[in-house]
């Protein structure tokens, strides 16, 4: 589906907010310009909100994660790599200690403050998916056969994140099993041996 594209919109629709870095006129003024727009080019540029607050709170998140610095995102030792030598000087390694606690090597960016400036522009909606009903109902129909007893197994096998619905599921039919085989306590072995009772879950 994703290979139908997209259709512009005769009129754009409003939606939500971008806080983005912008270079500014005045890069013109350094001799490292190629350097410092192949390095703006590496960088994650922009972060999308439905307001303000929204992407305030996703930059800050950003910044809590080691990847901004000084008003400027940080970049990896792959984006580092592909780099220029000229670009590659105006980058500092530093280590940070990610959520497993093992440590990780990024680059700070050291550009010029007046080059470049931190904004808030409005985002809108330029362009619709095209849908193909045919395919669209063939999707949903795909689902539900893999709702279905068996298939649901199967697919939760080939699937390596976990199902914590399906999990819960488990458990239940484990405590059900459970409470059975506490309540044939109760009877004596001989009993339960001439099958005189059953403790299977229907």
């Amino acid at each position: 589906m994703r290979e139908l594209g997209y259709i512009e919109l005769k009129k754009p629709i409003r939606h939500g907010w971008f806080k983005e870095i912008i270079i500014t006129h005045k890069v013109e003024r350094y001799k490292n310009k190629a350097a410092i727009l192949e390095v703006y080019d590496k960088i994650e540029k922009a972060f999308w909100g439905r307001t303000k607050i929204e992407a305030q709170k996703k930059w800050l998140y950003q910044t809590s994660k080691h990847l901004i610095y000084k008003d400027f995102p940080t970049i990896n030792k792959k984006q580092f790599n592909k780099l220029s030598f000229k670009a590659q000087c105006m980058c500092t390694p530093f280590y940070y200690k990610n959520e497993r606690k093992k440590l990780k090597l990024r680059f700070y960016i050291r550009i010029p403050k007046e080059a470049y400036r931190v904004k808030y522009t409005r985002a809108y909606v330029t362009h619709s998916k095209r849908i193909d009903p045919l395919l669209e109902s063939e999707s949903v129909l795909l689902e539900q056969q893999l709702l279905k007893r068996g298939y649901f197994e199967a697919d939760q096998k080939l699937n390596r994140w976990k199902d914590y619905w399906y999990q819960s599921h488990l458990e239940k039919e484990k405590l059900k099993t459970k409470r059975a085989l506490k309540g044939i306590k109760k009877y004596s072995i001989q009993d339960i041996l001439k099958e005189k009772i059953t403790w299977e879950i229907n």
